[in-house]
């Protein structure tokens, strides 16, 4: 292969380090959600039923949302959230009640028994992200978090082109 298809770019090497990252995370997270008998995606709109204030999305924090909402806020196909939701459902960790103006439509909420299982897994979050972010100030904290709101948004309005890349290919 040419020496020039891997020459440095900071673009290349910035995507490749959030990858890592994102996979250190995930080992993780597993480790703490294996305690409490969840999977990162059934952890996540557990967190989004729940109105976890952290997601600086779209997603509602009223402590009640619809499967389409948490879709569309996570970038996930319906399907894939509805047999996330279904799954909670039995777990008994939220709830699916008619929407009063569209019965066709439900509503999620979280139980008891959801709100007891974020509460024993946030402070082990929070001493994970603690580690990982100690030794950033709380400035440099903010600057990351608005660096990696923009990577989000370009990521998913990015999105559209990929399978036109695939087919290029």
């Amino acid at each position: 292969m040419p020496d020039s298809l891997f020459r440095f770019r900071a673009e290349d090497a910035v995507a490749l380090c959030l990858v890592d990252v994102a996979n250190a995370l995930s080992r993780q997270s597993e480790a703490i959600l294996e305690q409490a008998g969840l999977t990162a995606p059934q952890w996540t709109v557990l967190l989004n039923v729940a109105g976890d204030a952290n997601f600086h999305d779209e997603t509602k924090m009223t402590g009640s949302i619809f499967s389409s909402e948490i879709a569309a806020a996570r970038g996930l196909s319906r399907p894939h959230i509805s047999a996330t939701v279904t799954e909670l459902i039995r777990k008994g960790l939220i709830r699916q009640d008619d929407d009063p103006q569209d019965r066709r439509r439900k509503l999620l909420s979280v139980t008891g028994q959801g709100l007891a299982v974020l509460r024993r897994l946030q402070p082990l979050r929070q001493s994970v992200n603690d580690m990982l972010l100690a030794d950033l100030s709380p400035t440099e904290c903010e600057r990351l978090l608005h660096t990696l709101l923009t990577l989000r948004q370009r990521a998913r309005a990015a999105d559209h082109v990929a399978p036109a890349l695939k087919q290029a290919s």
